[in-house]
């Protein structure tokens, strides 16, 4: 039995990326899919569990989303919310 078929766009919608990349990651054998028809195809979910658990900080460097900095306001200014110096 396969189990679990997702939409594409579910896919991209749960690792947020575009739904192209999705393709492009099962064109590049990163994930599993099904072919229904010739416009139609749907993406195992043993195969998205796998690629998240396989290593997320390589697998979100290969899709292309970037830790984000963190963003610290200066020193000294006072908060507007507990009218501390922070």
């Amino acid at each position: 039995m396969m189990g679990e078929l997702w939409r594409v766009y579910r896919v991209a919608k749960l690792l947020d990326v575009s739904k192209k990349r999705v393709y492009q990651m099962v064109q590049e054998g990163k994930i599993d899919a099904v072919r229904l028809g010739p416009r139609s195809m749907r993406i195992t979910r043993e195969s998205i569990d796998h690629f998240v658990t396989t290593g997320r900080k390589k697998n979100r460097e290969e899709i292309g989303v970037l830790d984000k900095p963190e963003i610290r306001r200066p020193r000294g200014r006072k908060s507007r919310f507990t009218g501390r110096v922070g």
